[in-house]
């Protein structure tokens, strides 16, 4: 009994931590052209998606994937200082990052000039920035999302200048109310233990 308890207590608090997703807000649908992400067979063939931002609803790990890139200037994606996805990395190549809820913190740059950044939470009104994609499984992982990013060049706007794989695991974190659950399914049964050991005594 106490371990049918204890597993459908396990059960509601991380199912219900589970439940939570990655979200696109001030979604605009996109449809391009000319998108050739390098290797084709890990960027895919795409040619619409979503300008807009992605938001967390919980807690987790927001893990980032380098896919490949076709472009002449040299691009890079960042979630902080020391969280940097280069051109000069293997394909395959990760970096994660523990996040609360709320909008991801994480920005495309490109080495034009001075250097142009879009951050996730911009206005999108032009071909500079990113497109949320559809998700897909290849040989780096299985992705929510992808995101292909246009950089400043002027000459095309077709999102494979620097290509990513995002993945949202949420964190199992009890709810305030869990924890209240939790705490009385102990307090229950520690009461049944020691009810059981007078009685035997």
């Amino acid at each position: 009994m106490k371990r049918i308890f204890f597993g459908l207590l396990l059960s509601a608090i991380f199912g219900a931590a589970q439940a939570s997703v990655l979200e696109i807000q001030n979604l605009s649908a996109i449809n391009f052209s000319g998108y050739d992400g390098q290797p084709k067979t890990v960027t895919g063939a795409e040619n619409s998606g979503f300008w807009g931002s992605l938001y967390a609803n919980a807690a987790g790990i927001f893990s980032v994937t380098y896919l490949g890139n076709e472009s002449g200037y040299t691009n890079s994606y960042s979630m902080g200082v020391g969280n940097t996805l280069l051109e000069s990395n293997s394909l395959g190549a990760t970096i994660s990052k523990s996040v609360g809820p709320g909008l991801l913190e994480f920005s495309f740059s490109d080495n034009s000039g001075s250097g142009h950044t879009f951050s996730n939470g911009q206005q999108q009104t032009n071909p500079f920035g990113f497109v949320i994609m559809n998700g897909q499984t290849n040989q780096y992982g299985t992705f929510d999302y992808l995101l292909g990013f246009n950089d400043s060049y002027t000459g095309d706007a077709d999102y494979d200048d620097f290509v990513v794989g995002v993945k949202f695991v949420v964190a199992p974190v009890p709810e305030p109310e869990t924890w209240g659950m939790l705490l009385s399914g102990m307090g229950l049964l520690v009461f049944t233990a020691r009810r059981r050991k007078d009685n035997t005594a």
